[in-house]
């Protein structure tokens, strides 16, 4: 990698030296070709003519004493007419020079971001593998985290261990429990924390949606896919009419189709208008976590499992199936014209699990379901390096620091947005 670079920086810094060869020897040409001389130091017998007024330079200016940045020009001999002329050649290239010297140091399309600072330095070192937004796999501030541990520092159960804090503290999301649980290595993450996550998403893309690989995604939390699978048999059971419309959709399903929810943080997007792709995380029965990517375009679903061991292929049809089966009729039954309605189609979506993603250790899929969908929406590809699995105890620290910094009472919040659905799943 390290050689790579220098190989392109050692061609970089050749392609610069010719470059500057090349305009230095065009500048020498045109001061021949319109007849301009530089005066050498000292005095010769034979240079006997006064010397014309010196004039400043276009384009340049006195920096170091009235007469810096400026050209003696020979005496001109002639008239008017010729001198008009010689001035108006002269102007006209060094314009010229101007113009092909500024070209040259202007970034190509493929070299300009509006994501990071636009240097010539990209001119030789290639920038296709930087991250196009931000790198979620950052170096930790230890700053940040000091302050961080810190604050943690002020609960008196700070360093009560795990399985030993109150029980009604653990019931409250006490901020050491919740920080706690995050920080720990091949613990089990809970809900709160994977929604914890996705917040950040959606906050950092609807202040930047540049950084993001399109303009046209949302986020959910484990709420979507709770829902959808508990109320997946009352929509089978639920007959539909003629045109295999009116079946009962799991409740909440509107607001989420419109980007009315989370109520913090609405985008008011239409799925399938304004949204092609979806991600959620899906939590299996409480002992396994994927990440869910949903292409409306595409009609398919891509499952990313970061342990493929934990869920049979007959159990992932299972969780799958609400999904393949009610998005598309989502798509249908809440069309707002009959020509919307046109482009979609009842028909299930595909889906898929991929087995070339970078695997985690059991108790890490938490952290790799969320990082699997931040990477994904952010354009990036899953480096095994990134993934690999010593650094999941980094992977924590750098979720638990963000969170703290982006949202500070991430450890309280709690949704209720859908407290009006979610009766049904608690009774």
């Amino acid at each position: 990698m390290f050689k790579d670079i220098v190989d392109a920086m050692r061609e970089g810094f050749g392609t610069c030296l010719k470059e500057i060869k090349y305009l230095s020897e065009r500048v020498e040409a045109v001061e021949k070709k319109v007849g301009i001389t530089t005066k050498r130091k000292g005095t010769s017998a034979q240079n006997t003519t006064p010397p014309h007024k010196p004039t400043l330079e276009p384009g340049s200016e006195s920096v170091n004493g009235t007469n810096a940045g400026r050209k003696s020009l020979p005496e001109d001999k002639g008239p008017d007419k010729e001198d008009a002329r010689y001035l108006e050649m002269r102007d006209a290239a060094l314009a010229l020079c101007r113009a092909k010297s500024d070209r040259t140091r202007k970034l190509a399309a493929s070299q300009q971001s509006p994501y990071t600072a636009n240097s010539t330095a990209k001119v030789i070192i290639p920038n296709k593998k930087l991250y196009p937004g931000y790198n979620p796999f950052a170096t930790i501030d230890k700053k940040k985290l000091k302050e961080l541990a810190d604050w943690l520092k002020t609960c008196l159960h700070y360093r009560t261990p795990l399985d030993k804090k109150p029980r009604t503290i653990r019931c409250m999301l006490h901020q050491t429990w919740w920080y706690q649980i995050l920080r720990t290595s091949l613990e089990w993450l809970e809900d709160c924390h994977i929604d914890a996550w996705i917040n950040v998403l959606r906050e950092r893309y609807d202040a930047n949606p540049q950084h993001f690989r399109s303009e046209r995604m949302c986020f959910l939390d484990h709420l979507f896919s709770q829902l959808w699978r508990f109320n997946y048999k009352d929509f089978k059971d639920s007959e539909p009419d003629q045109d295999g419309l009116g079946r009962r959709l799991p409740g909440g399903a509107w607001n989420y189709y419109a980007g009315t929810i989370p109520s913090f943080c609405q985008s008011n997007k239409v799925w399938g208008t304004d949204i092609d792709d979806v991600y959620a995380p899906v939590n299996y029965n409480d002992t396994h976590w994927i990440a869910m990517w949903i292409s409306i375009p595409k009609r398919h679903i891509v499952a990313r499992d970061s342990i493929c061991s934990s869920i049979s292929p007959e159990e992932l049809d299972v969780v799958m199936e609400p999904f393949l089966c009610m998005v598309p009729y989502m798509l249908v039954e809440c069309a707002s014209s009959d020509e919307q309605r046109a482009q979609y189609s009842l028909e299930p979506f595909t889906y898929e699990r991929p087995t070339n993603i970078p695997p985690a250790r059991a108790g890490d899929c938490g952290v790799y379901t969320v990082k699997y969908i931040e990477c994904h929406a952010l354009g990036i590809e899953f480096s095994k390096k990134d993934f690999a699995k010593a650094n999941g105890k980094t992977m924590r620290d750098k979720m638990a620091v963000d969170i703290f910094q982006e949202l500070p009472d991430a450890h309280e919040f709690e949704n209720k947005d859908n407290d009006a659905n979610l009766g049904a799943y608690e009774g």
